[in-house]
């Protein structure tokens, strides 16, 4: 019986030995979970919040041209539908051709409202025409919609 004892006392102290470590093992493990956990979401809410700041609006605009006795074009840019585009979500709305004309829209710019290039600034044949978007910061800038005069 003595034998039985001893083999139990042998067992009982090198799992004391070996059950030491685990718990530092684990407080590391989890300690380094958690310094990974907390960049991930700190990143990835950084992040959104920029995102959300220079949210574009999803309009659709028609630019319809009609060409003058000159053999320019005015160019009327409409919007649509999608989102309103209004000082909440915009700095402006501009149509403007590349060779310099533009005209802005006054806001808030709904589904049916215009902005016309026409008159002195009437548009060149073959020219390209742009909406562009400006966000509330200034900061950024999308092109909305495109199209060119016939030619």
């Amino acid at each position: 019986m003595n034998l039985a004892s001893l083999i139990r006392q042998d067992r009982t102290e090198s799992t004391t030995d070996e059950r030491a470590v685990s718990p530092v093992i684990g407080v590391i493990l989890m300690i380094a979970v958690t310094v990974v956990l907390a960049a991930a979401i700190g990143s990835f809410v950084l992040g959104l919040g920029d995102d959300i700041r220079q949210v574009t609006p999803t309009a659709s605009f028609e630019m319809e041209y009609a060409e003058n006795d000159d053999g320019d074009f005015a160019v009327t840019a409409t919007h649509q539908g999608g989102a309103t585009v209004s000082t909440s979500n915009a700095r402006s709305l501009v149509v403007t051709a590349e060779t310099g004309q533009s005209s802005e829209f006054k806001l808030p710019a709904t589904a049916g409202t215009s902005a016309s290039l026409d008159g002195d600034d009437a548009v060149p044949p073959n020219t390209t025409v742009r909406v562009i978007w400006t966000a509330p910061d200034g900061g950024s800038s999308q092109t909305l919609a495109r199209g060119t005069t016939p030619a």
